[in-house]
């Protein structure tokens, strides 16, 4: 099977997402992330039949604790050159919340928080090849444009 290209965008919110409601699945043949939603919502039957058929072609995206995207926030402020902005998203790690804070913090520094959806997804994007390695998944993973 030739090795697969696959957008980081997708996996990259597949490996964030801790909604207990849905779980995501890996197609090793398509590359593509399907979503199995708890309680019948949406086309959860017709999914869970087609990994059900096939289940060695479906691996289960085990969501990354939330102190793996605090590390890469945390890994983000350090990277920063000391600053006025580099202390205040330092503060907002040490409050109540820190994903919100951080994420409301970046809104005041638009340069800071394209450098910030760069680094976050470079980041992942290590840990998603890592995934692909340990399951002897053959693909690369390219950035997603990060227009926002």
């Amino acid at each position: 099977m030739p090795a697969l290209t696959l957008r980081a965008d997708d996996l990259i919110m597949a490996f964030e997402d801790s909604d207990w409601a849905m779980r995501h699945f890996f197609d090793r043949q398509t590359g593509e992330v399907l979503i199995l939603f708890e309680a019948g919502l949406g086309d959860s039957e017709e999914v869970a039949e087609q990994i059900e058929a096939e289940p060695d072609r479906y691996v289960w995206i085990e969501p990354v604790p939330s102190s793996v995207g605090y590390e890469v926030m945390s890994d983000f402020v350090e990277s920063l050159p000391e600053s006025k902005v580099r202390r205040d998203l330092a503060h907002t790690l040490e409050q109540r919340k820190p994903f919100r804070r951080f994420k409301d913090a970046l809104l005041n520094h638009p340069s800071i928080r394209e450098d910030w959806f760069r680094f976050h997804e470079q980041a992942f994007i290590k840990i998603i090849e890592e995934w692909l390695d340990d399951h002897n998944i053959e693909a690369t993973v390219v950035p997603f444009n990060t227009q926002r």
